[in-house]
């Protein structure tokens, strides 16, 4: 008994605590949201860095991911590298990497301009001359 009285005392003390921030709407990603690196036109590293996620190139081949030592898997859908805790994949993969990639870089592209398109009221260096 002596349990369920201070569960709800804790649980009342937690729900009187709640702060609700305002703000604008988070931006949707879609599926681009699959991916830690997304890009339409290529993407190089060197040595040593360490990417944890999925990365990912289109409409362009995987010959633009450069640095990674790309090991195609057995499938054909992606690649690995050792600088790559996740999967690689490019369009000239093979099906449904090229479609999956098309969506998430056309998510991608509405996420941005969705962004960019936000009017704020926030006011810089307030103060500054």
């Amino acid at each position: 008994m002596f349990a369920i009285k201070a569960f709800i005392a804790l649980s009342s003390i937690a729900a009187t605590n709640v702060v609700f921030a305002l703000g604008p709407p988070a931006i949707v990603l879609g599926t681009s949201g699959n991916f830690v690196v997304l890009a339409k036109t290529g993407i190089a590293t060197v040595p040593n860095s360490v990417i944890t996620g999925d990365i990912g190139v289109s409409p362009i081949s995987a010959t633009a991911i450069t640095g990674f030592s790309l090991t195609r898997d057995p499938s054909g859908t992606f690649a690995t590298s050792t600088q790559v805790v996740g999967r690689v994949f490019a369009a000239d993969l093979t099906t449904p990497t090229p479609s999956n990639l098309g969506n998430a870089v056309l998510a991608m592209q509405a996420a941005f301009t969705d962004g960019n398109t936000r009017r704020t009221n926030a006011v810089i260096n307030v103060g500054a001359g």
